[in-house]
């Protein structure tokens, strides 16, 4: 009998787990408390980002840099194809001074922004290992703190058991780490451009690392074609004066200036293997934290701790009462059963088929019954 079902059973109060109408009248019912695990979340981001400390975030665009007023013309190029031709490629004279494009040394600068060949020279030449971990530094003394406190002990002696290396200072891998997650290269696939970017805590720290990057970077191989071209240089004037041949003695002496103008150019140039197309610069306003996408997180993690607890507390128990306890008043999930309940009269209460649908001739006998009876009453 379908009419005798209950309106409490489990056929009747099915619903979609995710259904709008549920979830609007979830909302209605247990709004206050959203609003409290709303206001408790925002409360700890707050104390999270005034504790948190800022990271500003330099830029800088580089390039390759400009070739054309590099020596070997057509002039010099058609010197090169005649006898001296196999000289010139054992020197390789013609790539080295850009007959062959400058594609290739731009992407060994940019290779070199994130190799251990730059980081050696970063530790070494700049120190900049006290500035990147300030922390474990000692600046009246100039040393490095000595970490021997019992945490560290400890730590040291689970490193020796699990074969890893104990460290009294940061070094070279530690710089390696730190700039795995804080330098980025960025080349354009467009241009021939590159977007390098640091992430430090401090603004002017940031540019000035970045500047250093950079430039120790160029300088690298500056230094590389400065030895190379030395090389070639000596090897020259070592040939001129061991040349039987005397027509092949002009060709040479044109390479040789030419290799001595190549020299000229790399101790002159600021920057050798790229151009600085933007200085680097960090704006003031730090990247992280960042107080509009950190809220939008809290929010979002607000919400679903609310759908959580509405959805899984069972409707009986400690944490039932709690939850009900921010329930609008006059509803709750005990309420809102009882209002989907037809209401059932005292006199009926006792009868089993109490939730049966009444048959109407038969309340309208009673009626009547009770109706005489009370008027004899009164008689």
């Amino acid at each position: 009998m379908p009419d005798l079902l209950d309106d409490d059973s489990p056929a009747a109060s099915a619903a979609p787990l995710f259904s709008l109408a549920r979830l609007w009248a979830d909302l209605r019912t247990y709004y206050l408390l959203l609003v409290a695990l709303v206001s408790i979340l925002f409360a700890i981001l707050v104390v999270c980002v005034a504790l948190a400390h800022p990271v500003y975030t330099a830029t800088a665009i580089v390039g390759p840099a400009d070739k054309s007023d590099e020596p070997f013309g057509e002039g010099a190029e058609g010197a090169l194809s005649g006898g001296l031709g196999g000289i010139a490629k054992h020197l390789h004279v013609g790539g080295a001074l850009g007959q062959e494009g400058t594609d290739d040394t731009f992407d060994e600068y940019t290779a070199l922004l994130t190799s251990n060949r730059l980081l050696d020279v970063l530790v070494r030449k700049d120190h900049v290992l006290p500035e990147i971990f300030p922390d474990d530094w000692d600046a009246l003394r100039h040393r490095w703190r000595p970490h021997d406190d019992f945490v560290h002990r400890t730590l040291d002696q689970a490193k020796v058991l699990l074969h890893r290396p104990i460290k009294l200072a940061p070094d070279q891998d530690d710089l390696q780490d730190y700039f795995k997650t804080r330098l980025v290269v960025d080349p354009s696939l467009e241009t021939s451009f590159a977007t390098v970017s640091l992430r430090f805590g401090s603004p002017k720290m940031a540019e000035r690392l970045l500047g250093l990057i950079l430039r120790e970077a160029d300088n690298i191989i500056r230094e590389d074609k400065r030895r190379d071209v030395a090389a070639r240089i000596a090897y020259l004037n070592t040939a001129l004066e061991h040349l039987s041949l005397a027509d092949q003695k002009p060709e040479l002496i044109d390479v040789l200036s030419e290799q001595e103008q190549e020299m000229m150019m790399i101790e002159s140039d600021d920057l050798y293997a790229s151009t600085l197309i933007d200085m680097p610069y960090a704006p003031l306003k730090p990247t992280s934290p960042s107080p509009t996408a950190d809220s939008a997180i809290a929010l979002a993690l607000a919400c679903m701790a609310w759908l959580g607890v509405v959805r899984t507390v069972p409707s009986e128990g400690r944490w039932a009462r709690f939850v009900r306890a921010f329930a609008r008043p006059g509803r709750s999930r005990s309420g809102a059963a009882r209002k989907r309940t037809p209401r059932t009269p005292d006199r009926f209460r006792s009868d089993p088929l109490a939730g049966a649908l009444p048959v109407p001739g038969a309340l309208d006998a009673a009626a009547r019954s009770d109706v005489t009876n009370a008027e004899g009453t009164v008689r």
